[in-house]
């Protein structure tokens, strides 16, 4: 099946962003409120897993983007009339999957093998259902991995949007996200938990391996928070590198250092969200721009009736 001509698709352009920004960092304060109760104030992932420990408008901004994106894109996607949940794989504390449930108007599913992060999206989110096995999940019309991938080494990546398959009902989407780190040296932003970077063409090919061949599209996000340039990327690695590198010095002060940002981030008077229309969403094909033309990837594949 061949793909639509690539082009601008203001179909699926986010909207409304200042409300998911709103509703996302919401949801950041749930988690806060429950954090002592439930975690007894330790951290869980402090590598993205928990954004709302390390919250700033840029970062949400971006995964709220990228969440409605994939949202736009998975219903699209998916059977007209098709019922079932809306399944977040890898979701972490699922500060940003309330979006998904609110714009597809379905029931959410949560799914994280961290237990710490189900254990604190149950309790912030009752009306959702966790999971800490995808295999335990129910099938969903919309199956979505937001930047999830590239913390998969490359070996299990096909196995993984195999396993997101499997879950995915008839007539039903699989929408996967992540950033196109082709920008940087060496294809990596240096930033440690991203151990399997793809670009356009790497993501395409992972998601029609582990589907089997069901028909896929790739888009490319641009816009505030996913625009580089050749200066940024390297100023961004070179920081990214030295972090790593204190954070391997001094790993068992890690969770001190992430409560403290944690509360300057929480306290940090918020910039002003980008207006609206200020993102674009194309197809990548033939002639795509790369990482020139915006960093947000978003593969989505429709499993045949």
């Amino acid at each position: 099946m061949t793909s639509p001509s690539p082009g601008a698709l203001p179909d699926l352009a986010p909207q409304r962003v200042a409300d998911a920004v709103a509703t996302a960092e919401a949801s950041m304060d749930a988690l806060d409120a429950v954090r002592a109760r439930v975690d007894g104030g330790r951290t869980a992932n402090t590598h993205g897993g928990d954004p709302g420990l390390h919250r700033n408008r840029s970062t949400v901004v971006r995964h709220a983007v990228s969440y409605l994106v994939a949202a736009r894109a998975g219903a699209a996607a998916s059977a007209a009339g098709l019922e079932g949940p809306v399944v977040d794989v890898g979701a972490g504390t699922a500060a940003f999957s309330p979006l998904l449930a609110e714009r597809l108007g379905r029931p959410l599913v949560l799914v994280d093998i961290d237990v710490r992060h189900t254990a604190l999206a149950a309790a912030a989110f009752p009306q959702a259902t966790t999971h800490t096995d995808l295999a335990d999940a129910p099938d969903g019309a919309v199956v979505v991995a937001s930047e999830v991938v590239e913390h998969l080494v490359p070996a299990d990546q096909v196995g993984f949007v195999a396993s997101m398959a499997a879950r995915t009902l008839p007539g039903g989407a699989l929408v996967l996200t992540t950033p196109d780190e082709s920008g940087y040296s060496g294809g990596w932003s240096g930033y440690a938990p991203h151990v399997g970077p793809v670009d356009a063409d790497g993501l395409r090919r992972v998601v029609a391996e582990g589907t089997g061949g069901w028909p896929v599209r790739v888009l490319r996000i641009d816009g505030p928070t996913f625009t580089l340039t050749r200066g940024g990327a390297r100023v961004q690695k070179a920081a990214n590198l030295l972090w790593n590198r204190a954070a391997g010095l001094v790993a068992p002060l890690e969770p001190v250092a992430t409560g403290l940002l944690h509360r300057v981030t929480r306290e940090r008077p918020p910039a002003a969200v980008p207006s609206e229309g200020s993102w674009t969403v194309t197809e990548v094909g033939p002639g795509d721009g790369g990482w020139r033309a915006g960093t947000g990837l978003v593969a989505v594949a429709t499993r045949p009736l």
